[in-house]
Order: C-alpha cells, then structure tokens, then sequence
C-alpha cells in the first residue's frame, strides 16, 4: 500500500522561529519567523502571522506575510490576507479586500516582441507623401 505524503502543519497555537524546508505542501495556522520552503503549495491561513520569505511552486494567503514571496506558478492573495514585501511569480490573483505592500515582478509572457518600424518604412512614407505634395502642387498651377 503506498503512502500518502502529508506534509508540515503548524498549529494555531506555535510559535516557530527558524527555516521550514518540505517537498510536500506545508501549512501554517500559528506564526513562523524564518524562511518558508515548499517544492509544492504553501498555505498561509487566515490565523497565520509570517515574518520572512516564502518560496514555493504555488502559494495561498489568507493571513499576514511580511517578507518576500516567490511563487513559481503561482500566487493567490485571498480577502483576509496581507502581503508586505514583494512578490515574484508567473501568475497573480489579489482578491478585493486584499493588502499588498510592495513591488511585483513577473515574467514578460509574450514570445513574440512587436517589430520596431525601420528607417527605411519611414523614409518610403516620406517620400509617398513628398510624391502627393508634389501632384497637388502641379495640379494647383494647372488651375
């Protein structure tokens, strides 16, 4: 029978000073100060109070950071949570009621850049527009 992984729980009423480090989820209710690592989802509940970064393929918020969070796929900042510090993640959802203090950073998602006129398009429409000026300028003598 195989084993189901678990992961870390701190419970509402701990208090943890130092790194938590796990490759299955981990959730916190009590208060951690220290770094927070997860290789899978990381849940800040709404009771939660951390102080310092957290780091995970996806994080929840729902109660109060102050450090910065990393989240590779992404970062969900729910009604009741609170984020002081900033934020590097590839997607981004800030409930409404939500505070968030700080900076954001995320990957540029478009593979293709817009193309730059070159001179040369701006020298052809030039001259397209100096060729009309000129036709009106013969049709006006014509007249």
């Amino acid at each position: 029978m195989k084993q189901q992984q678990v992961g870390t729980i701190v419970g509402s009423s701990v208090h943890l000073t130092g790194a938590i480090k796990d490759s299955s989820d981990i959730t916190i209710f009590g208060s951690v100060e220290g770094e927070i690592s997860s290789d899978q989802k990381v849940i800040i509940e709404e009771s939660a109070l951390v102080k310092g970064p957290i780091t995970a393929g996806e994080i929840i918020i729902s109660g109060n950071v102050s450090g910065t969070v990393t989240a590779k796929d992404k970062l969900e900042l729910n009604p009741s949570g609170s984020i002081k510090g900033n934020i590097d993640t590839a997607e981004l959802l800030i409930h409404a009621g939500a505070t968030f203090i700080g900076e954001c950073k995320m990957p540029d998602r478009k593979s293709e850049k817009v193309a730059e006129p070159q001179d040369d398009e701006f020298d052809a429409e030039d001259e397209s527009q100096d060729s009309k000026n000129t036709v009106d300028d013969e049709e006006m003598e014509e007249a």
